[in-house]
């Protein structure tokens, strides 16, 4: 029975067996001895030598056994005990959390693991007599102040925010747990950091990437809005309070057909709902309803928005385009058409005086052809309407952010030292956004007129061109040394102004990415790649991930914070365009931190 003990445990059972196993051998020789010996008394007081012996030896047994079995719990006992403390050091040193275990008398730190020199920078030797204090890991003394209080009248904290100092001065953010305990009847304190320094930085970049978004929405050309699966409006932007008369505060909360005229509210509801079941809007005309009570036809399409599994729809977004005018215009060019092809079947059925059916058909086609010349005029000159409400809404965006700009740098000029300086830092960065904002328009109306731009093509110096943008981003930039390596004899057949744009924006680039480079180059020239010219400019700068190609000739598509490096996301986006425009191919190859280069090529 004993030998079916697990083998970590035979050694303590071992003594016990062998006293059992004695004590059963004396006990057989007892019994055979009482069949097969010879009695002389039945008094077991007068016993001869044999039971005597066998009496003493049991007696003997009985002690041996009692030992045995001390003995046994003892070394239970203390293999308990090994293994807790074995299992408490596996896990104190391999937990992923700084841990430490100081002592509460004097604050010295006893003992930390390894994940503690790995999240603070911290040696052996650097922590070896020391304390917190000494080695200035909380950044703000009051949150030392406030643990110490809460273990004080608590004796534990658990997964409090605080700030961390690492040795290099890096400042970190963990959620710090600690709990008093006692060793050998003296008390200490242990405690553990989790470092969460990157989800607090991600968690940042998610608010800024959702600021830029809702402003790109609010601010965008086209009205766009959203509701939920309920038909309640939830997103109302300021191109759809022109379109329907209402501001986003009136709207924000309110039900959809508040939107649509009465006589066609059911249909138009009838297709929201296909929408928010999961159907596609690419073209879908909804009449709407304005607050002074004008009918606005606008055209749409729409997308559904799914929870983060995928597979539920919780809000709906659509994006429309104000048609009206064209629509009137098309139901002109539709009543032309019929009154001309009614006159053509008068005229026809005038069979006895064909020759003046025929002057009369002539006459009235000549007209019709007028009126649809009309039509078409009356078409460029609403183009041509849209085209100054572009500028003129652009204008209208530049004059606030004038004003916010200069009534800011005011502020700092009249009144700084009346503020402190979060509200000179505030006045600072409204200035750096409105400023930033001014860009974006000049940027967007940029990208938008290469589209309507007549190319005028000639021979150009490609090579000349791209020393005197060079030399003018010198002047720009003094202080910086850049080494500029240019292929001389690039001649090539372009829109000069319209190619002055995309080398401008491609050295920009390259003197942006090269910024922290200790020497900076930047080269341009040509190579053959199957048989054919392609132009390129290369850079030593930061270089990017072959990863996010597809995103870099997008609007407004970053590869890099705003903070890093400046820009608006605009600039490849022209470049592609202006290269696409002349019937050419535009790519790029990089790599982090060992630069970029870009290629293109023209017909």
């Amino acid at each position: 029975m004993l030998y079916r003990v697990e083998p970590g445990r035979q050694q303590l059972t071992s003594g016990v067996g062998i006293v059992f196993a004695a004590f059963c051998v004396i006990s057989a020789i007892r019994i055979a001895e009482y069949f097969t010996g010879v009695h002389l008394t039945d008094d077991y007081l007068h016993a001869g030598r044999f039971e005597q012996f066998i009496l003493i030896s049991y007696q003997m047994l009985f002690i041996l056994l009692t030992y045995s079995l001390a003995l046994m719990f003892n070394k239970r006992l203390l293999l308990d005990i090994a293994t807790q403390e074995e299992k408490f050091s596996k896990a104190f040193h391999s937990s992923p959390y700084a841990i430490t275990l100081t002592r509460i008398s004097d604050g010295q730190i006893i003992e930390v693991n390894e994940s503690f020199f790995r999240i603070t920078g911290y040696q052996l030797a650097d922590v070896k007599g020391n304390n917190t204090i000494g080695m200035h890991l909380w950044v703000r003394e009051e949150d030392r102040a406030l643990v110490v209080g809460e273990l004080s009248s608590k004796g534990k904290v658990r997964q409090l925010e605080f700030q961390f100092r690492k040795k290099s001065g890096e400042i970190i953010t963990g959620l710090f747990s600690a709990e008093i305990i006692n060793v050998d009847n003296e008390k200490y304190v242990l405690s553990s950091i989790n470092d969460i320094t990157e989800r607090k930085q991600a968690e940042e970049a998610i608010r800024e990437t959702s600021d830029y978004l809702n402003s790109l929405i609010d601010y965008a050309n086209a009205p766009i809005i959203t509701w939920d699966t309920n038909y309640i409006i939830t997103r109302f932007n300021h191109a759809f309070e022109k379109l329907a008369g209402y501001s986003a505060s009136q709207m924000v909360g309110v039900g959809l057909q508040i939107l649509f005229p009465q006589e066609s509210r059911d249909e138009s509801l009838r297709k929201i709902a296909l929408a928010s079941s999961g159907e596609f809007w690419e073209s879908v005309e909804i009449p709407i309803k304005r607050q002074d009570g004008e009918i606005r036809v606008a055209l749409w399409n729409s997308a559904n928005i799914l929870n983060k599994e995928g597979k539920e729809i919780v809000a709906t977004i659509a994006q429309g385009q104000d048609i009206t005018e064209r629509k009137l215009a098309e139901a002109e060019i539709i009543r032309l058409n019929t009154t001309l092809e009614n006159k053509v079947i008068k005229r026809t059925n005038d069979l006895h005086d064909a020759q003046l059916a025929l002057v009369n058909i002539v006459e009235d086609l000549s007209i019709s052809n007028q009126k649809v010349s009309l039509a078409n005029q009356s078409l460029e000159a609403t183009n041509k309407e849209l085209e100054a409400f572009s500028y003129s809404v652009s204008h209208d965006l530049r004059a606030p952010l004038r004003s916010i700009d200069g009534f800011s740098l005011a502020l700092l000029e009249d009144y700084s030292k009346k503020l402190d300086g979060t509200g000179r830092n505030y006045l600072e960065r409204i200035r750096t956004a409105a400023q930033h904002m001014a860009m974006l328009i000049d940027d967007m109306l940029k990208l938008s007129r290469i589209s309507r731009f007549e190319l005028r093509c000639e021979s150009v110096d490609l090579s000349k061109m791209f020393r005197e943008i060079a030399k003018n981003s010198q002047k720009n930039d003094p202080a910086r040394i850049i080494d500029l390596i240019i292929q001389e004899g690039i001649m090539i057949e372009c829109d000069p102004a319209m190619m002055n744009m995309v080398l401008k924006n491609l050295i920009d680039n390259a003197w942006k990415f090269t910024g922290k480079e200790a020497r900076p180059k930047i080269e341009f020239g040509t190579t053959d790649l199957a048989g054919k010219k392609v132009i390129f400019i290369r850079d030593n700068g930061v270089g990017f991930d072959m990863a996010y190609l597809d995103k870099m000739f997008g609007s407004f598509q970053r590869l890099h914070t705003k903070d890093e490096f400046a820009g608006t996301g605009i600039g490849l986006a022209i470049v592609k365009r202006v290269i696409t425009l002349h019937g050419g191919k535009v790519w790029a190859e990089g790599e982090v931190g060992k630069g970029a280069v870009f290629y293109f090529t023209l017909p």
